[in-house]
């Protein structure tokens, strides 16, 4: 700045823009996770959310001097944005369906407050299987899902066994002992799926939702490398074809 002429940056001022940068790294990590383009599936929105949550409220214990006001008003605006998926309500069952069938998460990212949704999600993981008509399809389902990489951004809970839920749950149908296996591994990459046909279908199912259009927007940029001018004639199923190539 001295250099250029221009008046220097005040002590206050630089502090200003460190709790700033504190203060937005929890949502900017997030923002960038979401629209990552290895781990893009919808069950990481809900973990997402309750992870920032909780690096916000973190933050207010910290000695903030000059951006409390802005952390304050962020939390507020963020928790009433996506208030639905905080409370977990009926309307983010398909949010919810992708996050408890995904090996990373299944019930790990519950918070302590929202320990009692634990058997209405076990019920919703059952009675989303019956639906689809699932069971009958889960004994000859196979497909090839990649793995998945950990990450220490996600805010779990203490590690807790389902004695609760196979105390609750007196019939011995096939579906709900898979749920009862699938929930008590403690694999969490998605080749583990493998033994569990049922929640691989499920996965597919409710993970094909994209939690960004940035994916998406990628794949019309690969597009336009193909379709280029003097490649007019190309039919749709080649077209098709080459962008799915050059996608994976």
């Amino acid at each position: 700045m001295q250099k250029l002429q221009l008046p220097s940056f005040k002590e206050v001022e630089l502090d200003y823009l460190a709790e700033y940068c504190k203060i937005l790294r929890p949502i900017a990590v997030a923002i960038d996770r979401l629209q990552g383009q290895i781990s893009c599936y919808y069950g990481e929105l809900i973990p997402t959310l309750f992870a920032v949550q909780s690096k916000l409220h973190d933050l207010q214990a910290s000695n903030l001097r000059h951006t409390s006001s802005l952390l304050q008003a962020i939390l507020v605006g963020f928790e009433k944005r996506f208030s639905s998926y905080l409370e977990l309500k009926t309307d983010v069952n398909e949010a919810i369906l992708a996050t408890v069938t995904h090996p990373f998460f299944k019930m790990r990212w519950l918070p302590p407050r929202l320990s009692g949704e634990r058997r209405r999600i076990h019920l919703l993981m059952l009675h989303s299987a019956e639906d689809l008509g699932l069971v009958a399809e889960s004994e000859t389902a196979s497909s090839n899902l990649q793995d998945n990489e950990d990450d220490d951004f996600f805010v779990f809970s203490a590690e807790e066994t389902q004695v609760q839920e196979s105390q609750e749950i007196t019939s011995h149908s096939k579906a709900e002992l898979e749920t009862l296996r699938f929930l008590e591994d403690t694999r969490k990459d998605l080749l583990s799926l493998q033994q569990y046909p049922l929640f691989k279908l499920l996965f597919v199912r409710f993970n094909t939702t994209l939690p960004s259009s940035a994916p998406v927007e990628r794949l019309f940029s690969f597009a336009g490398i193909i379709f280029h001018p003097h490649r007019r004639r190309l039919t749709p199923e080649i077209f098709e074809k080459l962008v799915v190539l050059k996608g994976n």
